[in-house]
């Protein structure tokens, strides 16, 4: 197995819609259909994650196989989702994609990155854990953040549990 992990680009947006439909198939083998069932990102969504922060992408063999999305959010980083095509789940590409996330967040003058995730689901909140990531209470500073999580409520996805993480980012590379 060859990975190779790559800056996405607008020609990559349909393989990403599809690939974000393929790897949320994971959530009904533990009971949130919602996330399987849910809308994938639009085109014009995936565009201005191109545009105002970053887009990678990695294969395998050079079939895509995963992507990680990160935004700018309250002047840290923040990873919007991660997502791995089902049949190349458990390989570490997950794993990959975040520590590339990490580089590229530290590269750009991050000192931390945030995100939030479901509590309860292994490949969510205790993944992120074992990388680093840290439970946090968001201070009422992080209105970008505040707003990131007042989209997940209305979309639906606070149905379970969900939780912000962060991680500092200083010294990592």
């Amino acid at each position: 197995m060859t990975l190779t992990i790559r800056r996405g680009d607008e020609a990559d947006i349909p393989a990403l819609q599809d690939l974000e439909r393929d790897a949320a198939q994971a959530f009904r083998s533990i009971g949130y259909d919602f996330c399987a069932d849910g809308p994938v990102r639009t085109y014009d969504e995936h565009q201005r994650d191109l545009q105002t922060g970053a887009v990678f992408v990695a294969e395998v063999d050079g079939q895509l196989a995963g992507f990680i999305l990160m935004w700018p959010v309250d002047g840290r980083a923040h990873i919007t989702e991660v997502s791995v095509a089902e049949r190349y789940q458990q390989l570490g590409i997950g794993r990959s994609l975040v520590s590339t996330g990490e580089r590229w967040a530290q590269e750009q003058g991050y000192s931390e990155i945030t995100l939030t995730t479901f509590r309860d689901v292994s490949w969510n909140a205790p993944f992120y854990a074992s990388l680093g990531y840290q439970i946090f209470t968001p201070d009422s500073e992080r209105t970008e953040l505040a707003a990131v999580r007042a989209e997940e409520i209305e979309s639906g996805f606070h149905a379970k549990p969900r939780v912000a993480m962060k991680k500092q980012l200083l010294g990592i590379l």
